[in-house]
């Protein structure tokens, strides 16, 4: 007999956790309420005083007819965990929802950057710029069968007539036209001729500029957003940029195109890239499990380079990483699998043919309601590993089958309150029951730091 290393899995969706003694019978409980019964009586399990045999843990199931034809029925019968024996849970944990969050990558002087080394840059007239930028991740790959990457060129102009030699310019200048080929560019924004976008971006580019007075307060004067952002975006963003230096009010917010250089000694400017990638994702009503949804943040990485594409021979500006992206935990996409693949064990699968799921009830494992699963939400998770022993097995060994109780809440003000509610008396149930298993706490949060600039 070969040795099974894995956890047979269960899956409910909790929307309300009734307390035992506030409940009645596992038929009366309604999609997304959840409570725990004595699985010898069937009546509510008694937590201040557990006896300590075996209790399961039952929801209401989600659909809305019992009866599918003459013969095929029992829909509404409540969902139900296997027994489990208090004193054979080995492990009770929770796992929080986290949600996505962007690459933003700096180069020069920025809301995050200013007042730090190197991240004044001097640009001279007369001389070109090479900025390359790369985007790696599974959406890069997906949609150019490798990963994205360009360089983009900028042009510091012609030198005076009487110059003697290349004097300095607006360095907002260089990154507006780094800004600029990055938006038009068809490998990084997926954009077709005269700007038309035939695909969400990889990158949104923001230019920063701050006058020697602000750069001396740590401060920075003004935003520029790609042509055509909405108003709303760029006044958030300028809020943003206003928590992240300080400064007593925020900075000025326009788009690139309306930029009108007043340049003078000691003037600062940069570029952040945010990355921006959105999944096309389908409804309810067509989504199929074997559906592809990403869940792998994309990676922006930048670095001046001379004509030859060498990166070592330019050191002098700065590229700050604020936050090299989060993959989100707890999405509603998994949940809804899960879910999925649990009533499937129950042989309420998940018709792929339209018109059986609707008759089969399919339909209902997906929603807003109570009991459903919204893909488009975050989900806190409930885990209860147990093992049920084998003590006749025809192989003459000894051994336990180990289940895994899965209870997804939304990560939500209520959805936590209720997963509180339920965890304290599972660990009465443990501690009434000599198990000194108690249940874990999620970790702190590796999240990164409110972000400086906000584009979407």
């Amino acid at each position: 007999m070969a040795y099974f290393n894995h956890a047979f899995k269960k899956t409910f969706v909790m929307s309300d956790y009734v307390a035992p003694a506030a409940a009645t019978t596992t038929g009366a409980l309604t999609a997304g309420q959840l409570s725990l019964f004595n699985a010898k009586t069937w009546q509510p399990t008694d937590v201040a005083t557990p006896e300590c045999c075996q209790f399961v843990i039952t929801s209401g199931a989600p659909y809305k007819e019992d009866k599918i034809g003459t013969f095929h029925g029992g829909y509404q019968e409540s969902l139900k965990s296997k027994g489990i024996n208090p004193k054979f849970i080995t492990k009770v944990w929770t796992a929080d929802a986290q949600a996505a969050q962007q690459s933003i990558l700096h180069i020069g002087t920025t809301p995050f950057t200013v007042g730090k080394d190197n991240c004044c840059p001097t640009f001279l007239c007369g001389e070109n710029y090479h900025l390359r930028v790369d985007v790696k991740g599974s959406a890069a790959l997906r949609m150019l069968n490798h990963q994205a990457y360009q360089e983009i060129t900028a042009y510091g102009g012609c030198c005076p007539d009487d110059a003697v030699a290349p004097v300095a310019i607006d360095p907002a200048l260089i990154m507006i036209q780094w800004a600029e080929g990055i938006h038009e560019s068809v490998i990084l924004t997926g954009r077709g001729p005269n700007g038309a976008s035939n695909s969400a971006p990889f990158v949104i580019p923001v230019v920063t500029v701050a006058d020697a007075a602000a750069v001396a307060a740590g401060e920075v004067s003004a935003l520029y957003y790609p042509p055509g952002t909405a108003a709303g975006v760029m006044t958030a963003g300028a809020a943003a940029a206003q928590t992240a230096t300080g400064q007593a009010a925020p900075p000025t917010a326009a788009t690139w195109d309306t930029f009108t250089s007043a340049f003078a000694a000691g003037d600062c400017a940069g570029l952040t890239l945010v990355g921006a990638y959105e999944e096309t994702k389908f409804g309810d009503c067509t989504f199929q499990p074997s559906d592809f949804y990403a869940v792998e943040p994309l990676r922006l990485y930048a670095s001046e380079v001379d004509l030859n594409g060498d990166p070592c021979e330019f050191t002098g500006i700065c590229v700050v990483n604020e936050c090299t992206g989060l993959q989100a935990q707890g999405l509603g996409e998994t949940v809804a699998r899960d879910f999925i693949l649990s009533e499937s064990y129950r042989q309420i699968p998940f018709a792929t043919d339209l018109r059986i799921r609707e008759i089969t009830q399919g339909n209902d494992m997906l929603g807003t309601a109570a009991g459903q699963v919204d893909r488009s939400r975050l989900y806190d998770r409930t885990m209860i590993l147990h093992s049920v022993p084998r003590y006749n097995n025809p192989s003459g060994t000894f051994d336990n089958d180990q289940y895994l109780i899965e209870i997804v809440t939304l990560s939500d003000v209520a959805g936590k309150a209720e997963r509180t509610a339920l965890l304290t008396d599972i660990n009465a149930i443990l501690a009434g029951c000599g198990n000194g298993c108690e249940a874990q706490l999620p970790e702190e949060s590796n999240a990164c730091p409110t972000p400086s600039l906000v584009v979407v």
